[in-house]
């Protein structure tokens, strides 16, 4: 991701974005926590509830691996509002360093994850090649 110094302390400093994959019944949207490290964005499948065994995101990204991720500030004054989006490619991280790596940046980042844990959980990675803010 190549991306300028405002857009990543945007990226480090927001504590939610959404992310955006394309299923065979159209795009899927959802809320995701993550944390962002060396032109890579990461979030991790936690054991919060979810609808159905097999996630539509994780689905989605094994047969299309396009993606969007988009990050917001809204302000009841609009002079305030703020955006990043980025497209790229999104994969299940496979590489145990790198998992471990991830993971240590979502606990550090949500001490909610210390006390669900994030073991025996999987990871999304994101690499982006385009940036609009």
């Amino acid at each position: 991701m190549n991306l300028n110094e405002e857009a990543e302390t945007y990226l480090r400093t927001k504590e939610r974005g959404f992310l955006a994959t394309m299923g065979k019944e159209g795009p899927t949207v959802i809320p995701v926590c993550f944390a962002y490290e060396s032109g890579k964005i990461y979030s991790a499948i936690d054991r919060k509830p979810k609808s159905g065994r097999e996630l539509a995101r994780v689905k989605n990204i094994e047969k299309s691996p396009r993606v969007a991720f988009i990050l917001d500030t809204y302000s009841d004054d609009w002079r305030r509002l703020s955006y990043l989006l980025a497209h790229g490619k999104a994969s299940l991280v496979r590489e145990p360093s790198e998992e471990g790596r991830a993971k240590e940046l979502l606990l550090s980042k949500y001490p909610q994850y210390r006390w669900l844990g994030l073991d025996g959980s999987r990871t999304i990675r994101v690499t982006s090649s385009q940036c609009t803010r």
